[in-house]
């Protein structure tokens, strides 16, 4: 008996739009991949999407229509570098000191192949009125996913909530200056960054069980009051665990 010739299955309609979002996201990558290259290599301002279209190999138009903006291509490099730090305080262990060593050091890792893209915008990464600055409020959601992570490794801590709040956003802060100087450190392996950052969390860490004390509580609210007077609030207690 002769077989019948099997039909061929058309792909269905799910199946067609996880193939569309699968070449989606890997020409999205494509171009943040390019882009983060030539920003290293030229400068964010020096650099043209015309010139990152070319480097994908795509035209203008297609460039734009994944990303509208050179700053949306660095508010993308943002969102990638947050998940690899989210990543990181997942795999932190150890003592408190050791898991907040493995934040900081993991983050100017995490930034190292930026270090030159990073430093040409250093003027626009401290003004709060730059879109692309780390006080902004496009970078908010970031910014507070950021504070997050130590918030949640102070959580073993023993604080209470307020002050981890406080505690939190002061580590952020400190690892926001580590960044600042290590775009431009010219140490080997920036070993002066990395040792500005653990003299930093050796006075700060032994000093965290003091707003548990009555007085520390009652500095941590003032703390917590000027700020939001100031339009700033702080995230007082860990919400949703971090994840890889």
């Amino acid at each position: 008996m002769k077989r019948r010739p099997t039909k061929k299955r058309r792909p269905t309609a799910r199946a067609e739009i996880k193939r569309v979002e699968k070449k989606s996201d890997a020409t999205r990558r494509l171009l943040l991949e390019r882009a983060l290259a030539l920003f290293q290599a030229r400068g964010v301002e020096a650099t043209t999407m015309r010139d990152i279209a070319r480097a994908a190999n795509l035209s203008l138009g297609a460039a734009y229509y994944y990303f509208p903006s050179k700053e949306a291509l660095i508010f993308a490099y943002y969102e990638q570098n947050q998940r690899e730090m989210e990543a990181i305080a997942v795999r932190a262990a150890g003592t408190l000191r050791e898991r907040l060593g493995s934040l900081m050091h993991g983050k100017l890792e995490s930034i190292r192949p930026q270090r030159a893209m990073l430093g040409a915008i250093v003027a626009r990464l401290v003004d709060p009125g730059d879109p692309l600055g780390a006080f902004s409020a496009q970078t908010r959601a970031v910014r507070e996913r950021a504070i997050q992570i130590f918030a949640e490794t102070l959580a073993s801590s023993g604080l209470p909530p307020a002050a981890v709040g406080v505690a939190a956003h002061a580590l952020w802060l400190l690892q926001l200056a580590a960044m600042l100087v290590f775009v431009n450190d010219t140490s080997a392996k920036a070993a002066r960054t990395h040792g500005l950052v653990d003299d930093g969390l050796d006075l700060l860490v032994p000093l965290l069980p003091l707003l548990g004390t009555p007085p520390g509580q009652a500095i941590c609210e003032r703390v917590t009051s000027a700020l939001s007077r100031a339009g700033i609030s702080l995230a007082s207690q860990p919400g949703t665990p971090v994840r890889a």
